[in-house]
C-alpha cells in the first residue's frame, strides 16, 4: 500500500506557495509516515485587483474556496495567513493548528536612489486599519494598492507610489529584505498595531479531520492562543475588512498583554490590557469596553 496523503490547499502566490510548503514541512517532520499534496486554487480575492476588499466581501474572499473544498473532500486543510481569515468560519470547521509567529509588524517602504514622485506624497495600501495609523506618522495621501507582495513592490520601484506598507513576515518569508532597491521602516506593533493573526500561518480543517492528530503535533500553543485572543476581540467588534481595527497580543513580564486601535471620530483610538493568558477571552472583552 502506498504511503497516505494529507491534501493542503494554497493559493497561487508566491507567498502562499511559500507558506504552505512551510506547514508541509511541519507535517512531515511531525508524521513522517504521510506525503503531503498541495492543492492551489484561485480566490474570489486574486481575481479582482482593482477594488477594495471592502467592496466586494470582505475577508471572505480569500478562503470561501477553500471551505468548499474542505467540505466537499477535495482538499484536507487550507493553508492561510491567518489575518486574511474572517471572525467566523463555515460551520463544521476551525482552525487546526498554527504555526510560530512570525514577525507581527508592518513595514514602511520606500525606493531608494529615487526622488518622490508626487506630491502630495503617495503612499500604497488598500488596508483601511493602515491608512487610519499611518495618517497619523507620515505626511502624504494613502491610495488603493492590490496584489501580490512582489508586485506591490514593483509598483513603488516603477514610481507608481512614493511608499508601500507590507506585513514583516511577508517579506522575510520571501527574502525580500535582502533586496537593495529599497529601504525598510519596521513599524513598533505596540505602536502602529497590527491586524489580528499578522504573521501567524493557520491551518483550517474540518473539526471531526481524521488528520486532527497530526495537526495538534504541529501546533505551537503560544501562537495559537494569541490568535485566539485577537480573533475573539474580531469577533465582539464584527470587524472585517470595513472597520479599522488592529489588535496583538504578547507575553511581558509574567503577563499576557492585549491593545487594541479601532477608529473613533475619524482618529486611531489605542486601549490596552493585561493579564492572565488564561484569562484571555474575559481580557478581550474588556479591551473593547473601555
Amino acid at each position: 500500500m502506498g504511503r497516505e496523503v494529507i491534501r493542503l490547499g494554497t493559493r497561487k502566490s508566491r507567498l502562499a506557495m511559500v507558506q504552505a510548503e512551510l506547514a508541509a514541512a511541519a507535517i512531515r517532520k511531525a508524521a513522517s509516515g504521510v506525503e503531503i499534496e498541495l492543492v492551489p486554487l484561485v480566490t474570489t480575492g486574486d481575481k479582482i485587483l482593482d477594488r477594495s476588499l471592502v467592496e466586494f466581501g470582505g475577508k471572505g474572499v480569500f478562503i470561501d474556496e477553500f471551505e468548499l473544498a474542505i467540505a466537499d473532500g477535495r482538499i484536507d486543510a487550507a493553508v492561510h495567513s491567518a489575518k486574511d481569515m474572517p471572525a467566523c468560519l463555515m460551520d463544521g470547521l476551525s482552525i487546526a493548528a498554527v504555526l510560530k509567529r512570525e514577525d507581527p509588524r508592518d513595514v514602511f517602504v520606500t525606493a531608494k536612489k529615487r526622488e518622490t514622485c508626487h506630491s502630495p506624497f503617495v503612499i500604497g495600501t488598500g488596508s483601511l486599519r493602515r491608512q487610519l495609523q499611518i495618517a497619523e506618522r507620515k505626511d502624504g495621501v494613502c491610495r488603493l494598492l492590490r496584489g501580490n507582495v512582489n508586485t506591490r513592490l514593483e509598483k513603488l520601484f516603477s514610481g507608481e507610489y512614493d511608499a508601500v506598507i507590507l506585513a514583516a513576515a511577508g517579506l522575510k518569508r520571501l527574502g525580500l529584505l535582502e533586496d537593495e532597491r529599497f529601504s525598510f521602516e519596521f513599524l513598533p506593533e505596540t505602536e502602529f498595531v497590527p491586524a489580528g493573526g499578522q504573521g501567524i500561518i493557520a491551518l483550517e480543517s474540518r473539526k471531526d479531520s481524521r488528520w486532527q492528530e497530526v495537526f495538534d503535533r504541529i501546533n505551537d500553543r503560544e501562537a495559537f492562543v494569541s490568535l485566539l485572543a485577537e480573533r475573539k476581540v474580531l469577533s465582539l467588534l464584527s470587524a472585517g475588512c470595513n472597520a479599522a481595527v488592529g489588535v496583538y497580543s504578547w507575553r511581558e513580564g509574567g503577563e499576557f498583554h492585549m491593545k487594541l486601535m479601532r477608529e473613533e471620530g475619524g482618529r486611531p483610538v489605542y486601549t490596552a490590557v493585561s493579564g492572565q493568558e488564561s484569562d484571555y477571552e474575559a481580557l478581550a472583552a474588556s479591551l473593547i469596553d473601555r
